[in-house]
């Protein structure tokens, strides 16, 4: 499903050229960001996430390095807009490398559709992600949310700043 775009700037004066979604359509993101499911690599095997459910296994692998909060983002496909596996994974690449200028631990993750209608997503794992760094990035790379994990919470959704009312 394709979103409407106009251009336009972030906060921070980048360039954005994806209009945010009406209120159905978020509505309709939203069950779908929902119903996902969000693996971690831990390198040990995968952790699965899904938003709202406990993660007893990812808090005690977090617990076990010290994390107090991690949190899943993607660079794919921007406002949940699908693009070609070449430019999504330009994208992916800026996002590992913005991850790498800021110091932050990372592990490989993935979103998963389980309806199978949207691919897998490569995604982020990123330790101790701050709430303003978080915001920039999503505005960056056009998400529309990201994956919030700081045991012992649930996961839970973390919406872009424009969508944050939501």
């Amino acid at each position: 499903m394709s979103v409407n775009t106009r251009e336009g700037r972030n906060r921070k004066g980048r360039e954005r050229t994806e209009a945010p979604p009406s209120g159905r359509r978020l509505a309709e993101l939203e069950r779908a960001y929902r119903r996902a499911d969000y693996e971690l690599d831990t390198g040990d095997g995968p952790l699965s996430l899904q938003i709202g459910r406990p993660a007893e296994d990812a808090a005690a692998w977090m617990a076990a390095r010290g994390l107090q909060r991690l949190v899943l983002l993607t660079a794919w496909n921007p406002s949940s807009r699908p693009l070609t596996n070449a430019e999504n994974t330009q994208r992916q690449r800026r996002l590992e490398k913005a991850v790498a200028e800021s110091g932050l631990r990372v592990w490989p993750a993935r979103n998963r559709d389980p309806d199978g209608q949207w691919p897998d997503e490569p995604a982020l794992a990123i330790a101790d992600l701050p709430d303003d760094l978080l915001a920039d990035w999503l505005e960056a790379f056009g998400q529309n949310a990201a994956v919030l994990l700081e045991p012992p919470a649930t996961p839970r959704l973390v919406w872009h700043p424009a969508l944050a009312r939501w």
